[in-house]
């Protein structure tokens, strides 16, 4: 894509995000004629009869003709698009806005990129269009401002489009009402009081650092093996979220290990954070749609490799290639529901994003739409090896259709924040959860963000001072942490027969117990009826039938792991296996510890600190 385009298709959205914002908090009053446009110290008017016209009939009046640049189909039907609310949600949101503080700061907001509108007038508008029931329009709402001219200041509505978008409204509403319908009621009563699974365990734990490369696909894999001298019969392998990279989690892997489970961190070369500054990347190439199949296909390559390392008889420790949980963040929650046996559907990713319009899409759609390029109908990437999935904040919207979700039979464990306006969790984990077959259990974080789940050494990175989407991280995240540590080992343990019960720390009443300060902690194997019936009544976006298909290569591909799969003969094996040969010695633990650090590092040592290297 030209500079030249890239401009045009900014200049575009700067016009629809302008339009969205009167979508979002006007609706139709009595007198506005004119929309006055600032950008910086220019100034551009316009009638908005002009605008009318060309809504109607696709036209571009000579008055609109220096706009002509703004002026598309994809403008003239968002014009005409109605959104349509139920005039008892609107008074619910509405009310909470003009008495919340929260409300009221996001009027002050709006007031900055709206110069010279009073609250009196925002909410005379509202009322007025309450009040005669019409479906919501750009056009409708600009037409219900209560002034002849109304002043939009581009540089304001720009710093707005995240905060004023539908999953966000949607947020605001779901909120109290989850928190409140999935209140515990039991008592907190544990068979063991000395059992506490957010506790770091009895094991010592190291991290070895190695280099994979998978010839056939081009493609290099760091990873990270944290082990323990006495290790579980289970391997779990994390998943790192777009733009970031194999530590996001350090903090949940040592800990696992610390309770004596392998666990294993990958970076996906073609999505963390890497991979953005690669020469060349523009807003077309910022994410791969082939990276919707190489992520599972990284985690299947990973478990080849070390089913390989399993084979040489010189290794005492054996990676339990059999048995592997998968844990994923944001697009690794995707990653992780993927291989756990989601269908991947384009053909619904390429409906959803012809359609959507910004007023319907948060970040994490903007990222899912990269799969409508995909060139099949369905995409099967399950992993027989993969026998659970755990999914933190995961994408996953309409990446898996309205079916694809019911073919995961596996046990799957999702959590949801509140507060997250990358993939809020109306769309991309409530509606989701309903889909899942077999054993299934829902964590909602109330307070939490899209960023919570991280580690918290990540609090200072660029994501987390952001002003534009407010994250809430570092020490005030320790809740939702400790809630990922507890939730996560009891959820690998629940049918361990050593005579300690996990089981009862997935309840209600123990992920309730964690809730602390802002953030308020619940679970749910099920969605209650009553429950199911207000999410069906949020403000949702049109339906569309589905578009169809572009040609394609396949209209079902099968990538799931064969059960016998060839060897990879152009993989330096022997590297690799001597390389971890000091990794999987069966010493003491005295001498394991006394051994020099040139191949691993000591992370955690029960009572002592964690001392780690990169």
């Amino acid at each position: 894509m030209t500079m030249k385009r890239q401009l045009r298709d900014l200049k575009v959205w700067v016009m629809v995000g302008l339009l969205s914002l009167g979508g979002a908090w006007g609706q139709r009053a009595i007198a506005a004629e004119t929309l006055r446009l600032k950008l910086g110290p220019l100034q551009q008017t316009l009638q908005l009869e002009d605008l009318e016209t060309f809504a109607e009939t696709g036209q571009v009046p000579r008055n609109l003709r220096p706009y002509g640049v703004f002026l598309d189909g994809n403008l003239q039907k968002f014009l005409q698009r109605r959104l349509q609310i139920e005039p008892e949600m609107a008074d619910q949101f509405f009310d909470q806005l003009w008495r919340s503080p929260t409300g009221k700061q996001i009027l002050a907001q709006i007031q900055t990129a709206l110069p010279g509108t009073s609250i009196q007038d925002l909410q005379a508008t509202v009322d007025l269009a309450l009040g005669q029931g019409v479906e919501i329009s750009a056009l409708n709402l600009l037409q219900a401002y209560p002034k002849q001219e109304l002043t939009i200041d581009l540089t304001a509505v720009a710093g707005l489009l995240l905060q004023l978008n539908l999953p966000n409204i949607q947020n605001q509403l779901l909120a109290p009402r989850v928190t409140e319908a999935l209140e515990s009621t039991e008592p907190q009563i544990f068979q063991r009081s000395n059992l506490n699974p957010t506790a770091p365990g009895p094991q010592t734990v190291r991290r070895q650092s190695l280099i994979l490369q998978d010839a056939k696909r081009d493609r290099t894999i760091p990873i990270d093996i944290f082990d323990s001298p006495q290790s579980q019969s289970q391997l779990v392998v994390l998943s790192h979220g777009f733009a970031a990279n194999r530590h996001f989690l350090d903090y949940l892997a040592v800990h696992l290990a610390s309770h004596g489970y392998t666990v294993v961190t990958l970076d996906h070369p073609g999505s963390n954070i890497q991979s953005l500054f690669n020469p060349g990347l523009n807003l077309d190439t910022l994410l791969p749609a082939t990276e919707f199949v190489d992520r599972p296909m990284d985690i299947q390559f990973v478990l080849d490799q070390l089913e390989r390392l399993n084979q040489d008889q010189t290794l005492t420790t054996r990676f339990a290639t059999d048995n592997v949980t998968v844990i994923g963040h944001s697009f690794g929650g995707y990653t992780a529901l993927a291989i756990a046996g989601g269908i991947v559907d384009p053909i619904a990713i390429r409906a959803h994003c012809q359609r959507a319009t910004p007023l319907t899409r948060a970040p994490g759609d903007w990222l899912q739409c990269a799969a409508a390029k995909l060139p099949y109908d369905q995409l099967n990437l399950r992993d027989e090896r993969v026998k659970q999935a755990i999914a933190l904040n995961p994408l996953s919207d309409q990446i898996f259709g309205e079916q694809g979700l019911e073919k995961i039979k596996i046990p799957t464990l999702i959590v949801a924040s509140t507060k997250d306006t990358v993939t809020p969790s109306l769309a991309h984990q409530l509606k989701p959860f309903q889909q899942l077959g077999g054993e299934k259990y829902l964590v909602v974080a109330d307070g939490a963000t899209h960023m919570s789940v991280t580690d918290v050494s990540n609090r200072d990175s660029a994501l987390a001072q952001s002003t534009l989407v407010p994250e809430v991280m570092g020490n005030a995240a320790e809740p939702v942490r400790q809630m990922v540590r507890g939730v996560s080992l009891s959820f690998l343990a629940r049918h361990q027969t050593r005579g300690q019960n996990y089981q009862q720390f997935l309840t209600g009443a123990y992920v309730q117990s964690l809730s602390q300060g802002a953030i308020k902690l619940r679970l749910t194997e099920t969605i209650s009826p009553e429950l199911e019936r207000f999410l069906s009544r949020l403000p949702q976006a049109p339906s569309s039938t589905a578009a169809t298909a572009p040609t394609k290569q396949a209209a079902f591909l099968n990538m799931g792991r064969s059960p016998n799969p060839s060897p990879n003969s152009t993989y330096p094996q022997g590297v690799l296996t001597e390389s971890l040969k000091p990794l999987m010695t069966n010493l003491e633990a005295e001498t394991f510890l006394a051994m020099k650090p040139e191949n691993f590092d000591v992370l955690y040592q029960k009572p002592g600190r964690i001392s780690e290297k990169r």
